[in-house]
């Protein structure tokens, strides 16, 4: 009896092809995303290999509900095509939950099935790794890393984009673009010029207005 037609062989290879059809987790993008059901159509990320060694890409999973973290109070996001994460099957049918949410009634005998899908932005291949990532208190910040808003571990807290910025210091000073504001209200300065004990030019005592200040 040769190794291939031992039965423990064959048990071996009929058992591998019957975990093909279970679906755990696997990494996948979106291909569509509607932002008015938040429900996606997504890709898995992985090709698939038959019992002959081929290789083919699974289908497209429609109908996938898509997680934005939160309850009453959640986070919103964009999302477009290729935008990556993970996709995971839950172990029973979810269309009456779908509908209902709740306890839902199971309607089919369908168990851990690519129609049963959940979708979870934000796992990274490498080649879509975040440019500009900061590993430092929590932001939200656009890819690029040209708009943020950002609480430092540092107790700083800055607000910027490419025209301009906010931001707070430890003690509550307030830096907006050129102006500086101290925790008491008062403006320091503006333009890089102080506005408590400044001078002006061109001035004569009596009814006249200003110049501009003098440094």
């Amino acid at each position: 009896m040769t190794e291939q037609t031992k039965p423990s062989t064959f048990f071996k290879a009929a058992f591998r092809e019957q975990q093909k059809a279970i679906f755990t987790c696997i990494p996948g993008h979106i291909l569509t995303f509607d932002p008015t059901r938040q429900m996606a159509q997504v890709q898995i990320g992985v090709q698939r290999v038959d019992i002959n060694d081929a290789t083919f890409t699974p289908p497209p999973i429609i109908e996938v509900p898509v997680q934005f973290s939160g309850g009453d109070w959640h986070l919103e996001f964009e999302l477009n095509p290729g935008d990556e994460g993970m996709i995971h099957f839950a172990q029973r049918c979810v269309d009456g939950w779908i509908q209902t949410g709740g306890v839902a009634a199971n309607p089919i005998a369908r168990f851990h099935n690519p129609q049963d899908a959940f979708f979870a932005p934000g796992y990274r291949s490498q080649p879509n790794k975040l440019p500009a990532f900061q590993n430092n208190g929590i932001r939200l910040a656009s890819r690029d890393g040209s708009q943020f808003a950002w609480l430092k571990n540092d107790g700083t807290v800055s607000v910027e984009n490419p025209a301009g910025h906010i931001r707070i210091a430890v003690d509550g000073t307030v830096t907006i673009n050129g102006a500086t504001i101290t925790p008491g209200g008062d403006v320091i300065t503006a333009a890089g010029i102080s506005l408590d004990n400044h001078r002006t030019s061109g001035v004569t005592p009596g009814s006249g207005i200003s110049s501009v200040p003098v440094t």
